[in-house]
Protein backbone atom coordinates (compact mmCIF):
# COMPACT_ATOMS: atom_id res chain seq x y z
CA UNK A 1 0.00 0.00 0.00
CA UNK A 2 2.71 2.35 1.14
CA UNK A 3 4.37 1.55 -2.38
CA UNK A 4 1.30 2.25 -4.47
CA UNK A 5 0.56 5.85 -2.39
CA UNK A 6 4.70 6.54 -3.22
CA UNK A 7 3.77 6.07 -6.92
CA UNK A 8 0.73 7.92 -7.05
CA UNK A 9 2.94 10.70 -5.18
CA UNK A 10 5.86 10.61 -7.52
CA UNK A 11 3.17 10.54 -10.71
CA UNK A 12 1.41 13.74 -9.04
CA UNK A 13 4.68 15.23 -8.61
CA UNK A 14 5.68 14.31 -12.73
CA UNK A 15 2.56 15.41 -14.04
CA UNK A 16 3.34 18.97 -12.00
CA UNK A 17 6.45 19.79 -13.42
CA UNK A 18 5.41 18.66 -16.65
CA UNK A 19 2.46 20.94 -16.33
CA UNK A 20 4.94 23.92 -15.50
CA UNK A 21 7.37 23.12 -18.03
CA UNK A 22 4.37 23.27 -20.69
CA UNK A 23 3.08 26.86 -19.14
CA UNK A 24 6.61 28.40 -19.25
CA UNK A 25 7.32 27.08 -23.06
CA UNK A 26 3.97 28.65 -23.83
CA UNK A 27 5.18 32.00 -22.30
CA UNK A 28 8.68 31.78 -24.28
CA UNK A 29 6.63 30.90 -27.72
CA UNK A 30 4.39 34.21 -26.64
CA UNK A 31 7.18 36.16 -26.44
CA UNK A 32 9.09 35.18 -29.13
CA UNK A 33 5.83 35.13 -31.56
CA UNK A 34 4.82 39.09 -30.48
CA UNK A 35 6.29 41.43 -32.94
CA UNK A 36 8.77 44.17 -31.93
CA UNK A 37 7.87 47.47 -32.94
CA UNK A 38 9.55 51.20 -32.45
CA UNK A 39 7.37 54.16 -31.88
CA UNK A 40 8.32 57.52 -31.81
CA UNK A 41 6.11 59.98 -29.35
CA UNK A 42 6.55 64.10 -29.27
CA UNK A 43 3.79 65.03 -26.31
CA UNK A 44 3.46 69.23 -26.15
CA UNK A 45 1.14 72.10 -25.01
CA UNK A 46 -0.24 75.43 -26.90
CA UNK A 47 0.94 78.43 -25.38
CA UNK A 48 -2.30 80.00 -26.83
CA UNK A 49 -4.47 81.14 -24.39
CA UNK A 50 -7.50 81.05 -25.95
CA UNK A 51 -7.58 77.02 -25.37
CA UNK A 52 -8.05 77.75 -21.75
CA UNK A 53 -11.61 79.64 -22.37
CA UNK A 54 -12.73 77.55 -25.29
CA UNK A 55 -15.15 75.31 -23.32
CA UNK A 56 -15.38 73.80 -19.32
CA UNK A 57 -12.51 71.95 -17.88
CA UNK A 58 -14.00 69.64 -15.11
CA UNK A 59 -11.95 69.22 -12.03
CA UNK A 60 -12.70 65.70 -11.56
CA UNK A 61 -10.92 64.29 -13.88
CA UNK A 62 -10.37 59.88 -14.07
CA UNK A 63 -6.15 59.98 -13.53
CA UNK A 64 -4.21 57.70 -15.34
CA UNK A 65 -3.67 54.22 -13.79
CA UNK A 66 0.19 53.59 -13.73
CA UNK A 67 0.49 50.59 -12.08
CA UNK A 68 2.55 47.90 -13.16
CA UNK A 69 3.85 50.14 -16.21
CA UNK A 70 7.07 49.49 -17.51
CA UNK A 71 9.11 53.02 -17.55
CA UNK A 72 10.34 54.37 -21.03
CA UNK A 73 13.75 54.90 -19.36
CA UNK A 74 14.06 51.18 -18.43
CA UNK A 75 16.27 49.34 -20.71
CA UNK A 76 15.48 45.46 -21.50
CA UNK A 77 13.51 43.91 -18.89
CA UNK A 78 10.16 41.75 -19.20
CA UNK A 79 7.93 41.84 -20.74
CA UNK A 80 8.37 44.62 -23.31
CA UNK A 81 12.02 44.63 -23.65
CA UNK A 82 12.21 48.37 -24.03
CA UNK A 83 15.43 49.95 -25.88
CA UNK A 84 16.20 53.17 -26.52
CA UNK A 85 15.70 54.17 -30.23
CA UNK A 86 17.32 57.38 -32.35
CA UNK A 87 14.59 59.69 -33.13
CA UNK A 88 13.86 60.74 -36.41
CA UNK A 89 11.70 63.80 -35.31
CA UNK A 90 14.22 66.06 -34.02
CA UNK A 91 13.16 68.70 -36.86
CA UNK A 92 9.41 68.22 -35.94
CA UNK A 93 10.30 68.74 -32.75
CA UNK A 94 12.63 72.10 -33.29
CA UNK A 95 9.64 73.52 -35.17
CA UNK A 96 7.22 72.81 -32.65
CA UNK A 97 8.95 74.55 -30.06
CA UNK A 98 9.49 78.10 -32.42
CA UNK A 99 5.61 77.78 -33.42
CA UNK A 100 3.71 78.82 -30.36
CA UNK A 101 3.97 75.45 -28.94
CA UNK A 102 6.34 73.55 -26.11
CA UNK A 103 7.43 70.24 -26.41
CA UNK A 104 6.87 68.07 -23.09
CA UNK A 105 7.73 64.71 -24.12
CA UNK A 106 9.78 63.42 -26.54
CA UNK A 107 11.50 59.87 -27.13
CA UNK A 108 11.69 56.90 -29.07
CA UNK A 109 12.02 53.35 -28.37
CA UNK A 110 11.59 49.92 -29.19
CA UNK A 111 9.38 47.21 -27.52
CA UNK A 112 7.48 44.05 -27.82
CA UNK A 113 3.94 44.49 -29.35
CA UNK A 114 1.56 41.39 -27.85
CA UNK A 115 -1.80 40.61 -29.44
CA UNK A 116 -4.52 41.63 -26.87
CA UNK A 117 -5.48 44.90 -25.18
CA UNK A 118 -4.39 44.07 -21.78
CA UNK A 119 -0.70 44.38 -23.07
CA UNK A 120 1.37 45.96 -20.48
CA UNK A 121 1.84 49.82 -20.61
CA UNK A 122 5.00 52.43 -20.93
CA UNK A 123 4.96 55.00 -18.36
CA UNK A 124 5.92 58.18 -19.91
CA UNK A 125 6.78 61.77 -18.09
CA UNK A 126 7.65 65.19 -18.82
CA UNK A 127 11.45 64.44 -19.74
CA UNK A 128 12.04 68.40 -20.69
CA UNK A 129 11.67 69.70 -17.47
CA UNK A 130 10.15 73.05 -18.83
CA UNK A 131 6.03 73.44 -19.21
CA UNK A 132 3.56 71.85 -17.64
CA UNK A 133 3.56 68.70 -15.22
CA UNK A 134 2.96 65.07 -17.37
CA UNK A 135 2.59 61.74 -16.36
CA UNK A 136 0.68 58.64 -17.91
CA UNK A 137 0.92 55.62 -20.12
CA UNK A 138 1.35 54.68 -23.40
CA UNK A 139 0.32 51.03 -24.53
CA UNK A 140 1.16 49.58 -27.96
CA UNK A 141 -0.90 46.51 -29.25
CA UNK A 142 -1.24 44.38 -32.01
CA UNK A 143 -4.60 42.89 -33.55
CA UNK A 144 -4.83 42.81 -37.23
CA UNK A 145 -3.09 46.13 -36.91
CA UNK A 146 -0.76 47.85 -34.26
CA UNK A 147 -2.96 50.06 -32.12
CA UNK A 148 -1.88 53.14 -29.48
CA UNK A 149 -3.54 54.01 -26.38
CA UNK A 150 -2.60 56.87 -24.37
CA UNK A 151 -3.81 57.97 -20.75
CA UNK A 152 -1.91 61.29 -20.16
CA UNK A 153 -2.50 63.39 -16.84
CA UNK A 154 -1.27 67.43 -17.07
CA UNK A 155 -1.18 69.79 -14.41
CA UNK A 156 -0.75 73.36 -15.88
CA UNK A 157 0.10 76.88 -14.81
CA UNK A 158 -3.13 79.07 -15.25
CA UNK A 159 -2.27 82.38 -17.21
CA UNK A 160 -2.41 85.13 -15.11
CA UNK A 161 -3.55 87.12 -18.18
CA UNK A 162 -6.87 84.81 -18.00
CA UNK A 163 -7.22 84.11 -14.85
CA UNK A 164 -10.42 85.88 -14.02
CA UNK A 165 -11.70 84.79 -17.38
CA UNK A 166 -10.91 81.30 -16.34
CA UNK A 167 -12.55 81.18 -13.25
CA UNK A 168 -15.68 82.96 -14.74
CA UNK A 169 -15.65 79.97 -17.34
CA UNK A 170 -15.42 77.48 -15.03
CA UNK A 171 -18.29 78.53 -12.93
CA UNK A 172 -15.86 79.34 -9.81
CA UNK A 173 -16.80 81.51 -6.99
CA UNK A 174 -15.67 85.06 -6.41
CA UNK A 175 -11.88 84.95 -5.06
CA UNK A 176 -11.61 81.49 -6.17
CA UNK A 177 -8.42 81.41 -8.15
CA UNK A 178 -6.26 78.26 -8.30
CA UNK A 179 -2.44 78.71 -9.34
CA UNK A 180 -3.18 75.29 -11.44
CA UNK A 181 -5.40 73.40 -13.57
CA UNK A 182 -5.40 69.26 -14.52
CA UNK A 183 -6.26 67.99 -17.93
CA UNK A 184 -6.26 64.65 -19.27
CA UNK A 185 -6.28 63.41 -22.51
CA UNK A 186 -7.39 59.64 -23.55
CA UNK A 187 -7.12 58.22 -27.05
CA UNK A 188 -7.17 55.30 -28.96
CA UNK A 189 -5.69 54.83 -32.34
CA UNK A 190 -5.02 52.53 -34.86
CA UNK A 191 -2.23 53.11 -36.91
CA UNK A 192 -0.39 52.45 -39.92
CA UNK A 193 3.44 51.66 -39.97
CA UNK A 194 5.32 54.41 -41.30
CA UNK A 195 2.73 57.32 -41.15
CA UNK A 196 2.80 60.32 -38.44
CA UNK A 197 -0.37 60.89 -36.78
CA UNK A 198 -1.55 63.65 -34.68
CA UNK A 199 -3.90 63.84 -31.97
CA UNK A 200 -5.52 67.34 -30.86
CA UNK A 201 -6.56 68.81 -27.63
CA UNK A 202 -7.00 72.24 -27.54
CA UNK A 203 -4.23 72.93 -24.63
CA UNK A 204 -2.02 69.84 -26.04
CA UNK A 205 -1.10 67.42 -28.50
CA UNK A 206 0.47 63.78 -29.54
CA UNK A 207 2.32 63.28 -32.48
CA UNK A 208 3.07 58.93 -32.71
CA UNK A 209 4.52 57.25 -35.09
CA UNK A 210 5.12 53.32 -35.12
CA UNK A 211 7.42 50.99 -37.43
CA UNK A 212 7.79 46.99 -37.22
CA UNK A 213 11.11 45.81 -36.54
CA UNK A 214 12.70 43.30 -38.71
Amino acid sequence: MQILTRLFLLKTRLILILAFANLALLSTQSQAQAPSYTIEVIVFEHLSLKGWTEEYWPDDIQLPSTRGSTSVFTRNQKPLWIDRRNQTLAGTENQLNKKGYRVLFHQAWSQMAYANKNAPTVLIENDQKVGSNLIGTVRLYKTRFAHVDFDLEFERRIPTKIMDEFAQNQNLSNGEHPTHWRFNLKESRKIKPGELHYIDHPLFGILVKVEPNE
